[in-house]
């Protein structure tokens, strides 16, 4: 057996500062774009089927990171049958074999795959595996066999914006269209998320228009997570206990720790969840007339994804 590894081919802020509730979206932080995926299976599949008992084909696996952050790959696994080296099968088993010194389990790979260039055009990092497994002997009637594989790998999703802190006699002193325009905004500008399997997108907030006084106080901020990839997130390492988890990080001014460390959301059913971040405005005099307030949001995570094969085994007829 083959075995061919790594290729490389190559958070409505308006932000303001009275405070008025509301949802983001419009002008300000709706304008982020949806995740798509990290590594995509490229290929999973046999050389060809049908083959005989006893016959030898071989099963490629094609990875790519399609996604805007580079990936780590961690594990691959095929599963679904009766698998054991040539030499454990005996004549009339239903075990596939594969050649010594290989595995359908692969742990601790480590690879790190870099995400496609815009700047340049070029595609994602790819990674290959080859196997030449052995089909079962002893097979009476035509068999189909499923193989599945399950691929882990490390990822991050970050979100940046840009939160608006206003002065209220400044904000009085706008024509009426700037005014209607800022207060319409309602919350974070500038919004972009980096492409992934999870988007993160800015849920509700607080308008930052300050009066006399006030400011330098902790307001919440509450972001959506949404899995749009086509797996599940868990925390590295993984265990069945940190399946569905996310670990969120606010930088540059954006606090979403507890306590001293980074907040763990778990994933209603893998799919959503939503957290809260505070962010701490200035005193309004501190500063004249408006301040923007650059911020970031990242959330790390393992992610997996499925596929599976089919080949179909004819006897051998003597």
């Amino acid at each position: 057996m083959m075995n061919m590894k790594s290729a490389l081919i190559p958070l409505c802020l308006l932000a303001s500062i009275v405070i008025l509730s509301g949802c983001i979206g419009g002008v300000g932080g709706g304008g982020v774009t949806p995740g798509t995926n990290g590594i995509i299976i490229k290929e999973f599949g046999f050389d060809y089927s049908p083959i005989y008992s006893g016959e030898s084909t071989g099963l490629t696996l094609t990875l790519q990171n399609v996604g805007g952050e580079k990936a780590i790959l961690k594990e691959i696994e095929v599963f679904g049958i009766d698998t054991g080296t040539p030499a454990s099968s005996t004549a009339g088993t239903l075990t596939w074999g594969y050649g010594s010194g290989d595995s359908f389990i692969l742990t601790g790979i480590d690879q790190e795959l870099l995400p496609p260039d815009p700047t340049t055009g070029f595609e994602g990092e790819e990674y290959f595996q080859e196997w030449v497994p052995e089909s079962p002997t002893g097979i009476k009637s035509p068999t189909t066999y499923d193989f599945q594989t399950r691929i882990k790998y490390l990822y991050t999703t970050t979100f940046t914006g840009k939160i608006t802190v206003v002065d209220d006699a400044y904000l009085r002193s706008l024509p009426t269209d700037q005014r209607e325009a800022l207060i319409k905004v309602g919350g974070v500008q500038d919004a972009s998320v980096t492409g992934g399997p999870l988007a993160l997108t800015a849920a509700s907030g607080r308008n930052f228009i300050l009066r006399t006084g006030e400011g330098g106080t902790a307001r919440s901020i509450k972001f959506k997570i949404a899995n749009v990839g086509s797996g599940y997130p868990y925390k590295d390492p993984w265990s069945n206990d940190n399946l569905h988890i996310v670990t969120v990080t606010g930088e540059e001014g954006i606090n979403c720790s507890v306590g001293t460390t980074d907040a763990d959301i778990k994933l209603s059913r893998g799919k959503t969840g939503v957290i809260s971040c505070e962010f701490t405005p200035p005193v309004q005099g501190t500063f004249s007339n408006k301040i923007d307030k650059m911020f970031s949001v990242t959330l790390s995570y393992g992610y997996y994804v499925d596929s599976s094969a089919s080949i179909t085994v004819n006897p051998v007829i003597e």
